[in-house]
């Protein structure tokens, strides 16, 4: 084991320098690319990027909750561990230091202003360690080969946000996870099984619940829009038939997420019950139930975070057939992060799809707002 070997090798002073480390509130990476696209800052702040060159991977302690970033070119970002981190706090962290001057933490600290920097040292210097050489490579291998495996792609939608979609009478948030329901329905030929965190933060210690967005009136809506687009918004008929449904689906999406923000969805009250479970117990046989099990496969895991210093956010997929989708609607654009397995070769036709659903999702309402021609 690498741990025992550096213990071993350093002895009580190494044992010091590691409780100083793992004691940290957070840690601070100064990374030495120069990324500028939301897809080579994705890349940079998710994993190090150590495929394409990048070696800021390497700095990375992905055990600690809060990991800083700062690249060469002065793009900055956060990363954190969600097992005790959820989408809020990291929001409210992140907006906290972007609204914090330099002087205004200078008037808020307690202690001295280091200006120098003279009092940082390198907690590691001195120690020659060269039985954990072959950890440390090993290590790196693991990692770039893990992060290898992944890629990541920015639809970075300019046509509208959610000035327009409140304006066309829908829910922002209801109407882009129908645009996600539409994409990937046309990426697998099939709905898959949608997750979106919603917040149950006015319960004591809530965290999140789920909102399933793959639903019979989600289903409707994309399977009458087709595996591809008809073209067919000219037809009034037609027409009317899809936008109707979208309101359907949007409608039916807004009442689960304001019921399950209420602790009144049924995600949660399985776990829980499932951890009830004692040892030596038997499950009930619901939980080894085929169309459970798929139930809970979350081949689309979706999370939405808007705020106006955020330029783009995301997190890996769940299970190893599936998408990873954060997303924020800003006021006149949409901007989707996804993640998916390499080999699928997925993320950039779901950044096209996504697209595609949005724009043909805009002809549906202002088609049917247009007056009718009097020729």
């Amino acid at each position: 084991d690498a741990r025992d070997e550096i213990l071993k090798a350093g002895g009580a002073k190494m044992e010091a320098a590691l409780e100083k480390l793992q004691s940290g509130a957070l840690l601070l990476c100064l990374d030495d690319e120069d990324p500028v696209s939301r897809k080579q800052c994705g890349e940079i702040f998710w994993t190090g990027g150590v495929t394409d060159g990048a070696t800021s991977g390497h700095n990375r302690w992905f055990d600690k909750s809060i990991q800083l970033l700062c690249t060469n070119n002065g793009k900055s970002g956060l990363l954190g561990e969600h097992s005790m981190m959820d989408g809020m706090p990291v929001v409210g962290l992140a907006d906290h230091i972007t609204k914090t001057s330099y002087r205004i933490a200078q008037n808020n600290s307690s202690g001295p202003v280091n200006e120098g920097g003279g009092d940082i040292e390198n907690i590691f210097e001195g120690f020659d360690l060269p039985t954990v050489d072959k950890h440390i490579a090993k290590a790196k291998s693991h990692l770039n080969q893990l992060v290898g495996d992944h890629e990541l792609n920015v639809q970075s939608f300019q046509g509208y946000g959610s000035n327009y979609i409140k304006k066309a009478g829908f829910s922002p948030d209801a109407y882009v996870q129908m645009a996600i329901q539409l994409a990937t329905y046309r990426l697998w030929g099939q709905q898959g099984a949608t997750y979106e965190a919603t917040q149950m933060r006015p319960f004591l210690h809530g965290r999140t619940e789920t909102t399933r967005s793959a639903s019979p009136a989600s289903a409707a809506f994309v399977k009458t829009m087709g595996s591809r687009p008809k073209h067919d918004e000219s037809n009034e008929v037609a027409r009317k038939e899809k936008l109707g449904l979208l309101h359907d689906a949007v409608g039916s999406h807004v009442k689960y997420i304001t019921e399950a923000a209420k602790g009144k969805g049924v995600d949660r009250h399985f776990l829980g019950l499932s951890m009830m479970v004692g040892d030596g117990e038997e499950a009930p046989a619901l939980y080894a139930h085929p169309l459970f099990t798929r139930a809970k496969t979350w081949r689309v895991s979706t999370s939405h975070l808007t705020h106006k210093n955020f330029d783009n956010w995301g997190f890996g997929e769940v299970v190893p057939n599936g998408v990873g989708v954060g997303y924020a609607v800003k006021a006149d654009c949409c901007v989707f992060n996804i993640t998916a397995r390499k080999e699928h070769q997925w993320t950039e036709r779901l950044s096209h799809l996504l697209e595609e659903a949005l724009l043909e999702m805009q002809i549906l309402v202002e088609m049917d707002k247009a007056p009718a021609s009097r020729l």
